[in-house]
């Protein structure tokens, strides 16, 4: 069996939707390809915050009258579902002391969490109302070969296998993707790091005392492996938004020393943890997981007639937002070869200067501010007790956490140096850590 179509997308994700949208509205035929049954339904682990924060990859993004503004690329995708504004970033020691960061934005938010079901459900309403759209649900996107006049797409359905042909294919099958590992970018043109295994809950009736917030819980006691952090925050949950349902997250090397699943690390933080407490009364609703590969990003992301949109292309993730920019950004490079012969350059250009973590100082930047919790837990709780009634503005945001933080805690050099000098001089050679050890993936 062998299709035909201008442009084959693998992946319905936010990227490949916002892809095949932008193509079929330009006329292409396109073959919309997507491993899930229900698209629309996410059973992925993902944090699925709007990330507020302007010039994030490029872009200022804002939530307003049922859409997600993008205000560098001018377009707008809908969204109906409920918003959480986020009002504070709170980090949490193993002894309770936090540091809390208000914030910035002008409504005073970090961040904005969101329903990723409701946002993939109303993409994919749009993307299927282009009749030159054919969407295959259960049909997974095995590899991928450039020829002489196109790209051949290998599929399997049901079992079975068969080729689709295309003049151009979207690589949008996420942070594992087969596509780029079988055209063998990951080994010409990335370095691996690890391979991460998440869990996220979603939990009604936790006694949260920082209600409206991005809550990270730091610290090595805070885990049954002494590793990781752990994250909490409000979600929307099947449109529910009160009372609260909390989406309780953690991730850990799946080669860890300990020999601790993601899992059993969420059991043992709510049953056992430092705040145990909290979840008395707590009744877990869903489950989701995902494995993560730790790539440096593709630093080209066009391989002849392939182009590799959102996280199959990152180190990660790009955010979800940015999924949706760059899913659109690689179908507006088609849209003019397809047009005039030219495009492809301009979105490998675009993703070399917007994506942070092209900048190798980024990645260890971000993994540094998340390293912060192999600080013993008593300086931890000591370090965040300095903090109290400090005025901290800032975002929810990997890239700019860091320096919030690391500001934050350098603003009391001063009282460190004389009180805990040894601290003093950890603190200050954070910046030498590798991403290896700040991940603690190495050998121990």
């Amino acid at each position: 069996m062998k299709k035909n179509h201008d442009v084959i997308i693998a992946g319905a994700g936010p990227a490949g939707l916002a892809a095949a949208h932008e193509l079929a509205a330009r006329g292409a035929r396109v073959l919309l390809v997507d491993l899930k049954k229900d698209i629309d339904r996410v059973r992925r682990a993902c944090c699925a915050n709007l990330i507020i924060e302007p010039g994030t990859h490029g872009e200022s993004v804002t939530c307003r009258d049922g859409a997600f503004h993008f205000a560098e690329n001018n377009f707008s995708v809908t969204y109906q579902g409920a918003i959480l504004p986020l009002r504070r970033s709170v980090k949490v020691a193993p002894g309770g002391t936090t540091l809390t960061i208000c914030g910035k934005s002008p409504e005073g938010n970090v961040a904005l969490s969101f329903d990723k079901e409701a946002l993939l459900r109303g993409m994919l309403e749009t993307a299927a109302a282009h009749k030159n759209i054919e969407i295959m649900a259960q049909t997974q996107a095995l590899a991928a070969e450039n020829t002489a006049v196109g790209v051949t797409v290998k599929l399997r359905e049901n079992g079975a296998e068969f080729a689709a042909s295309g003049r151009y294919a979207i690589a949008a099958d996420g942070v594992n993707s087969r596509l780029v590992a079988s055209l063998g970018l990951n080994e010409t043109q990335r370095k691996f790091f690890a391979r991460f295994m998440v869990m996220a809950c979603h939990i009604e009736d936790v006694d949260c005392p920082y209600p409206g917030s991005w809550i990270t819980f730091v610290g090595k006691g805070q885990t049954r492996g002494g590793r990781g952090q752990i994250y909490m925050c409000p979600k929307p949950h099947k449109g529910v938004t009160d009372p609260a349902v909390y989406e309780l997250t953690v991730g850990v090397p799946s080669l860890g020393a300990q020999g601790v699943s993601a899992g059993q690390e969420l059991d043992h933080f709510m049953k056992q943890g430092c705040f145990a407490s909290w979840f008395r009364h707590a009744r877990i609703v869903e489950s989701r997981a995902a494995a993560l590969n730790f790539y440096t990003p593709l630093l080209n992301p066009v391989a002849g007639n392939v182009i590799v949109a959102g996280d199959a292309a990152a180190f990660i993730e790009t955010y979800v937002q940015g999924a949706i920019m760059y899913g659109r950004r690689a179908a507006l490079a088609i849209a003019g070869q397809l047009e005039a012969g030219r495009g492809l350059d301009d979105y490998a250009a675009y993703w070399g200067k917007t994506f942070e973590y092209n900048d190798p100082r980024e990645i260890a930047l971000a993994t540094q501010g998340f390293g912060l919790h192999v600080l013993d837990d008593a300086d931890l709780d000591y370090l965040f007790g300095l903090t109290q009634g400090d005025n901290l503005r800032g975002f929810v945001n990997e890239f700019s956490d860091p320096l919030t933080v690391r500001g934050a805690l350098f603003g009391h050099m001063e009282q460190i140096e004389r009180e805990r000098p040894e601290l003093a001089r950890t603190l200050k050679r954070f910046g030498e850590v590798s991403v290896a050890d700040a991940l603690q993936v190495g050998a121990s």
